[in-house]
């Protein structure tokens, strides 16, 4: 029988669950599968840690007891997971047949780019899809609005009411449909990176799809540095968790010998990534069990992981605007060690994007405006 704590019985299975290495499970004060459990849910990594116990099972190795009622519940959360994702699966093949009969190129953004990075990628399941509309023929105006028309034509409710993207339900499905990849309303440098993604992903010939769909993959460097600013993102406005850092290092492990590197440093420096950039790649090492220190910047971004996410409404009504706020005040640490700009700053572009720049205008050259 083991005597673990929670959390070094999760980074052991998850660690098993996604292919990587592990020396085994450190003593602790009891293993609680129920706080394992939960732990795993609030974390995205349910079905990886799962995967990585059933691995050990399958082995012939004595694995920790885990209570017969909750490895049932375990067990239907998975497939429960499964079939949804074989559902949005559907569900975003059906949208980007659609939008293909119309002269439309359906960019995905994260989701099954990444899922496909994983041993299992049914296993990483998404909130929602987030795609990126181009015209199949580049005499054909931005295509942005008529893919929200078409998917209204179809019967489903499209909201615009926030400036970086649209958004609809499909039954099975809810969609982002983005006008712009990053936040950077009243931000000059992720303007920059704004338009640096979008020329990349506008110069792309659409060679690369998912087979026997009409779903594109963005160049890798587009999807390398769309997922860094997100993380970053998401690290400053409402924290990170264990699956945004696997995220990076399954697709690092799929992309690495593809990416162009001296392109991507760059860009991490010109767009004031690399203090978090470094960081964030030694909690991954971590995380995945092949670095065993961090640094103390390093140690309080892997403790914010623990402590869940800051949630907030960033779309509508000024309660979600005071929420960001708050958010932003809460994180003048994170600000301190990892960011660039000082958090007055930062809550100065935010006021500044409201107040100025609500309807933002990205010129891009060709007289294309969006």
């Amino acid at each position: 029988m083991y005597n673990l704590i929670p959390r070094s019985l999760l980074l052991h299975y998850l660690r098993l669950g996604l292919g990587a290495e592990t020396d085994g499970l450190n003593a602790g004060e009891g293993s609680d599968w129920n706080a394992v459990y939960e732990m795993a849910l609030r974390q995205d990594v349910l079905a990886f840690v799962f995967d990585g116990y059933a691995r050990e099972y399958e082995a012939g190795l004595t694995v920790p007891d885990m209570p017969v009622a909750l490895k049932k519940q375990w067990i239907g959360a998975v497939m429960q997971m499964e079939a949804k994702a074989l559902r949005q699966q559907q569900k975003s093949e059906a949208m980007a047949r659609l939008f293909a009969e119309n002269g439309i190129r359906t960019y995905v953004l994260k989701g099954r780019v990444i899922s496909e990075c994983y041993p299992r990628p049914e296993h990483r399941l998404s909130a929602d899809m987030d795609c990126f509309l181009l015209p199949a023929d580049e005499t054909e105006p931005d295509v942005w609005e008529k893919g929200n028309s078409l998917m209204e034509e179809a019967g489903h409710r499209v909201s615009r009411s926030f400036y970086k993207n649209s958004s609809f339900h499909m039954k099975g499905l809810m969609v982002e449909n983005h006008r712009f990849l990053t936040p950077f309303r009243g931000n000059k440098q992720l303007k920059a990176l704004e338009m640096k993604l979008q020329s990349l992903l506008r110069a792309d010939k659409g060679t690369d799809k998912f087979e026997g769909t009409n779903l594109y993959r963005p160049p890798v460097l587009v999807s390398a540095l769309f997922l860094i600013e997100h993380a970053y993102s998401h690290f400053l406005h409402e924290g990170l968790t264990l699956k945004h850092i696997t995220d990076w290092m399954m697709f690092l492990r799929r992309h690495g010998d593809a990416l162009d590197w001296k392109a991507f440093d760059e860009a991490v420096d010109t767009y004031g990534f690399r203090r978090f950039y470094d960081a964030y790649v030694h909690v991954g090492e971590f995380v995945m069990g092949t670095r065993r220190d961090l640094s103390a910047p390093e140690q309080r971004m892997m403790d914010s992981v623990w402590e869940g996410l800051d949630l907030h409404d960033t779309v509508k009504g000024v309660k979600g605007k005071l929420n960001l706020v708050g958010n932003t005040l809460r994180a003048a640490w994170k600000y301190r060690l990892f960011s660039p700009i000082s958090m007055p700053h930062a809550l100065w572009i935010q006021v500044k994007g409201v107040l100025f720049q609500r309807h933002p205008v990205l010129k891009l050259g060709n007289n294309n405006s969006l």
